[in-house]
């Protein structure tokens, strides 16, 4: 009976320690960061503007925030174009400025300045018959307020 009366004290008191979303808000006001699960296998981390709104967005297989990270973890390049298309349409990033390409070894980082934003993939190639390949892919919105908070 005490073994009990002692497990649910313990059960109670760490149900009492663990924090909702709401309440971490209420106590420190709302996040400058987020992560959300577009879709399986797939991460996206929000970091926002003093605007309140989306100015870099990191794209990249879900990992721990703590313990050990799986290295050999990919996402397919359809599955990140299709997320892309979502959180930056074609219509809105603007004019094509320029696209830089570097390659080494197995691995591809691309990248495509926009008017509004620019995106970066980093891609490896070493299995070119396996859809997963993508890395991470990077996206900074090139807005006022975006500058202000990265000075």
């Amino acid at each position: 009976m005490r073994t009990l009366i002692g497990y649910l004290l313990v059960m109670t008191s760490s149900l009492l320690l663990a924090q909702s979303s709401q309440e971490l808000r209420s106590r420190y006001g709302e996040p400058d960061r987020e992560r959300f699960s577009p879709r399986p296998g797939i991460a996206l981390t929000a970091e926002y503007g003093t605007d309140g709104l989306v100015c870099r967005v990191l794209v990249e297989p879900p990992r721990p925030l703590f313990g050990e990270q799986n290295e050999n973890s990919f996402m397919s390049s359809d599955a990140v174009t299709e997320v892309l298309e979502k959180l930056v349409p074609l219509t809105s990033r603007g004019d094509v400025i320029r696209s830089i390409l570097t390659k080494s070894g197995c691995n591809e980082i691309g990248t495509t300045d926009y008017l509004h934003v620019s995106i970066t993939r980093t891609t490896h190639n070493c299995l070119p018959l396996k859809p997963e390949r993508e890395m991470q892919t990077m996206v900074i919105f090139k807005r006022d307020a975006c500058q202000e908070r990265h000075k």
